[in-house]
């Protein structure tokens, strides 16, 4: 059994009538950090909320550490939880918002929930913030005192939801490198919610892509960048270039050229080709045509019309094309995927 297991799990909203997950299952082992991936309305935060028991599923059953967790409530289940905003006590200083626990045992002494403080706040890189008002954080700070708050309950399952996504661009990948140092320190079992691709990658040792309430992809972050499973998968992670083509299983032919690419596809197929894939040089095997270009500093951005095929590449070649301009290139083929050519995926 998996440290988290959820089993056949549904759930309807009846004032909607909206059906968010049916048939879920989920699973997660002890010590991974598994980020749960999608955009805005796939299920994800529901999925969490059931985990939590913030939220109650129709039907199916959720597991943690072999123990069911069906009808225990929130307070009594093994997790913490850390949600967008950090839902601190203004009229509270940092200790006393970390003290602030249902969880923690009633025989702790006032000595030990005080050392306690001592090392979760030079977990979270805020040594000597103890009596600080709460009111002269900063967002990360608060942000980093909820994760404290949460720590100090000794949970067996972290719930984070979407901890980062008031924060500032710079701020958040500063402190999504924290989490998973802070994690990864204590060998914590967490399930970390975003909607934002970059921050998944960073954070996760696997990824689970939800998209209607399915988790349609469960791999680790490489996979989903050299492997993804669909079209629809592939989209969302930074694959712009698809062209039909026909698979012996060994190579693709397509309009823009023949590319090596063993697959178990046979026939109509998918050549899934990243942006960063095509190599500008003099001798390169292919040829296109500029249609348009924009210089974005360290990396230039081109349109090319690949006989009839439009293929858009990224470069870090420093020289800049004009339309009309022909380019040759060649393809790294370790960045190309094949996919079944009936995938389909919504606009």
């Amino acid at each position: 059994m998996s440290f988290l297991e959820l089993r056949d799990i549904s759930k309807t909203y009846r004032s909607t009538k909206h059906i968010c997950l049916k048939d879920f299952d989920f699973n997660v082992e002890k010590g991974d950090i598994v980020v749960i991936l999608g955009p805005s309305g796939c299920g994800k935060t529901t999925t969490l909320k059931i985990i939590a028991g913030l939220e109650r599923q129709d039907c199916g059953s959720v597991y943690i550490d072999g123990e069911c967790m069906d009808g225990i409530k929130t307070e009594k289940r093994p997790i913490s939880m850390v949600f967008q905003k950090p839902l601190l006590f203004k009229n509270m200083n940092v200790k006393d918002n970390i003290n602030f626990s249902k969880r923690i045992r009633i025989d702790t002494s006032r000595d030990e929930m005080n050392e306690r403080t001592t090392e979760l706040l030079k977990l979270v890189k805020l040594e000597g913030y103890e009596t600080r008002a709460v009111t002269e954080l900063s967002g990360g700070q608060e942000q980093r005192v909820s994760l404290a708050r949460a720590l100090m309950a000794d949970p067996k399952l972290l719930l984070l939801d979407e901890p980062l996504s008031a924060l500032d661009a710079q701020l958040r990948i500063e402190m999504r490198a924290q989490i998973r140092d802070i994690c990864k320190q204590l060998k914590l079992t967490v399930i970390f919610v975003t909607h934002d691709q970059q921050e998944a990658v960073a954070v996760a040792d696997r990824i689970a892509l939800m998209m209607d309430g399915n988790i349609i992809q469960y791999g680790t972050p490489d996979e989903f960048y050299t492997r993804p499973n669909s079209k629809q998968v592939a989209v969302f992670f930074g694959w712009k270039n698809f062209i039909p083509g026909t698979s012996d299983g060994k190579s693709v032919s397509t309009p823009l050229g023949t590319l090596n690419c063993p697959s178990d596809i046979i026939g109509n197929a998918l050549l899934a080709i990243r942006p960063d894939a095509a190599v500008i040089k003099d001798d390169g095997r292919f040829v296109g045509v500029v249609k348009d270009g924009t210089y974005m500093g360290t990396r230039s951005h081109y349109t090319l019309d690949c006989n009839g095929v439009e293929l858009n590449v990224d470069t870090d070649s420093r020289y800049m094309y004009l339309k009309g301009d022909n380019v040759h290139f060649d393809v790294d083929e370790e960045k190309i995927c094949v996919l079944k050519n009936d995938d389909s995926i919504a606009e």
